[in-house]
């Protein structure tokens, strides 16, 4: 049987059984690669147990690709960010197709990627990479009104901040050349309601030509920018659905993407849809989604066009909306004391699953303020019916967590943000969760 080498990253939404189970579906074997030391014991015999998996030194990736010429492989790619880079060095040693170095570095630069949109007349965003905390700041004292700074490098929206005038410009902010940021403008997007003012397109590019998957709406983002998941298909008209998949598209080919999964995230501005940023892979998370609305493995989609396998495109998506809502950190460290209240979400009526990612006794880790405590999973008739299913589920649920500085303090889940309702042990936040009306969504 043949194989499919594809690079993976510690704690990846994109599981071992799911590559695993996509490739047999294509005839294939995944053969995994990590850096060296990159995974812990568990999460490596988690892999080993569905294929081969190869560490190497990133620095140093000649003794792997002599190893790797032994087997009989198909293609190579990846699900992580972090290993676009890698994955494009890995396949032009193999002369395996997958995106060219030149293409890998624009998805991963967001300097770069903006000249490039930029010169090709698809979104002109004024955006300038800085190398010192100096230059940042002259930057933002010249600019009117607020804009973003971020590293020229990143994923999850870590470092990226809302900088509204120099005094707002967070002091342990200090870009350098060996870890250079961007400043851009700030792209306002217009009031959606209850809806997030952005939206993402997942595509497939097969051969140079990009076929749209979706288009996934998304809820409204928790300052500054935190993102709390997501629904298929999106809010908009199906001429504004049009309208920003053309852009996708557009977007992917300027890059210079020839195959592949993209992940295009667009604003929604008063003026019309502007491009945050192009993905060079699937959408962290969207898969369980689109499987749900469309039938359809997008992880199997990606290996077989790495692969130069025949590929049927998704048809439409059902009449139903399908949607996750990740429940953000209310706070920037701590442990996970217990978890209350589970059993009464999971029986809530169009909940079709959740997924706890950090677990009772587990500290919140590095840069928890991008970090998502668990994954509700569900489906519901219409938009409307998906929020009041979100706020119904979220009701009963409840978490004690110890702060850094060892106070106890609980919290209520709930849509937008969790809400701190006071320390264990006082008798008005002691008791259990009021009733849930099933056909208001409110508390009686």
């Amino acid at each position: 049987m043949s194989n499919v080498v594809v690079p993976v990253f510690p704690k990846s939404g994109v599981r071992p059984s799911d590559i695993a189970d996509a490739a047999r579906r294509c005839g294939l074997t995944p053969v995994f690669v990590a850096f060296s030391g990159a995974l812990g014991a568990d999460e490596r015999a988690e892999y080993e147990g569905f294929g081969p998996l190869h560490e190497t030194d990133e620095h140093d990736i000649g003794p792997l690709v002599e190893h790797l010429r032994r087997y009989d492989m198909a293609g190579v790619t990846t699900f992580s960010e972090g290993l676009l880079r890698f994955t494009a060095d890995l396949a032009h040693r193999l002369d395996l197709p997958y995106h060219d170095r030149e293409t890998a570095t624009r998805l991963t630069d967001k300097a770069a990627q903006r000249s490039r949109l930029a010169e090709r007349g698809v979104d002109a965003v004024w955006s300038v990479p800085v190398t010192s905390r100096a230059e940042a700041l002259a930057l933002i004292e010249r600019r009117p009104g607020p804009v973003v700074v971020k590293p020229v490098r990143g994923q999850s929206s870590i470092d990226t901040h809302l900088v509204r005038d120099a005094a707002d410009f967070p002091a342990d902010v200090t870009p350098t050349g060996e870890r250079p940021f961007v400043v851009e403008e700030f792209l306002l997007g217009r009031d959606e309601g209850d809806f997030g003012d952005y939206v993402s397109v997942e595509s497939l590019v097969v051969e140079g030509t990009a076929h749209t998957i979706g288009v996934t709406g998304k809820f409204p983002l928790m300052p500054p920018f935190r993102e709390h998941g997501g629904f298929v298909p999106s809010h908009l008209d199906p001429e504004e659905s049009t309208r920003v998949a053309r852009l996708a598209g557009d977007a992917a080919l300027a890059l210079g993407i020839r195959q592949g999964l993209v992940h295009t995230e667009i604003k929604l501005t008063p003026q019309g849809p502007r491009i945050i940023e192009v993905n060079g892979r699937l959408g962290g998370f969207v898969a369980d989604m689109y499987q749900r609305a469309l039938g359809t493995d997008l992880h199997e989609l990606g290996i077989r066009v790495a692969c130069g396998l025949p590929v049927d495109l998704p048809g439409t998506a059902a009449h139903t909306v399908e949607f996750q809502y990740f429940g953000l950190s209310p706070m920037p460290g701590g442990v996970l004391r217990r978890i209350d209240g589970v059993d009464a979400l999971l029986a809530q009526p169009g909940i079709v699953g959740r997924i706890q990612r950090l677990h009772e006794g587990e500290a919140l880790p590095a840069q928890s303020t991008s970090y998502f405590l668990d994954v509700l999973r569900g489906t519901a008739p219409n938009h409307a019916a998906m929020l009041d299913t979100i706020d119904r589920a979220l009701a009963p649920l409840r978490l004690t967590f110890e702060e850094p500085d060892g106070r106890t303090s609980l919290w209520q889940a709930r849509r937008g943000a969790m809400k701190c309702v006071g320390h264990p042990g006082d008798s008005a936040v002691s008791a259990p969760p009021p009733p849930v009306s099933h056909t208001t969504g409110v508390t009686s």
